[in-house]
């Protein structure tokens, strides 16, 4: 079984996003789980995407969330496309509203542990 190679905690959630290739295309994306370093999309439809694609994220949460990421890995399915990304270029306030946005999902989770 192969180590994990992330640094950071992965957190599942459901948010929705937007995509941008740099061909031009743009869809909607459900964010499925999300960390400090990249998160894991799904689409509603089949979308051609490649390994190595640099696309352009927006997060739809309390303030929107952008940021240009490289596709990890790829996986297509009947209906639906899913991909992992890894974040690349994030500015300071995308970077901080991220965080937010992990530590709330963060705290969430624990509360959820301690109320059981």
């Amino acid at each position: 079984m192969d180590a994990d190679k992330r640094y950071y905690t992965r957190y599942v959630i459901s948010l929705k996003g937007r995509v941008a290739t740099e061909k031009g295309s743009t869809f909607p994306v459900e964010i499925v789980d999300i960390s400090a370093e990249g998160a894991r999309l799904k689409t509603d439809s089949q979308v051609n995407l490649n390994k190595g694609d640099i696309i352009n994220l927006v997060i739809k949460w309390k303030s929107s969330i952008k940021t240009k990421a490289e596709i990890r890995w790829v996986k297509n399915e009947k209906f639906h496309t899913e991909f992992g990304i890894m974040f690349t270029e994030m500015d300071m306030a995308n970077r901080e509203a991220l965080s937010s946005l992990i530590s709330e999902i963060a705290l969430a989770s624990l509360s959820d542990l301690y109320t059981r």
